[in-house]
């Protein structure tokens, strides 16, 4: 008996575990002449995904970087 309600328990939380997303987003920074880059890819929310090819744009160069593309699948 006492076997059964564990497996029982292990069953219930197996199914109640949470699930991750299937998908994540990512994204492409180019500054304005286009010889800087920055990119993102697997954060939960775009505006995140957004932030670091920002990020990682503005530290290759002066000028200003704009996102070009992001996607929820990247």
């Amino acid at each position: 008996m006492r076997m059964t309600v564990l497996a029982a328990a292990a069953c219930a939380l197996c199914v109640a575990a949470p699930v991750s997303n299937a998908f994540a987003w990512g994204c492409i920074a180019t500054s304005d002449s286009g010889n800087a880059y920055g990119y993102s890819y697997d954060f939960n929310r775009r505006g995140d995904a957004e932030d670091r090819a920002l990020d990682e744009c503005t530290a290759r160069t002066d000028e200003i970087c704009e996102i070009q593309d992001c996607d929820e699948d990247k």
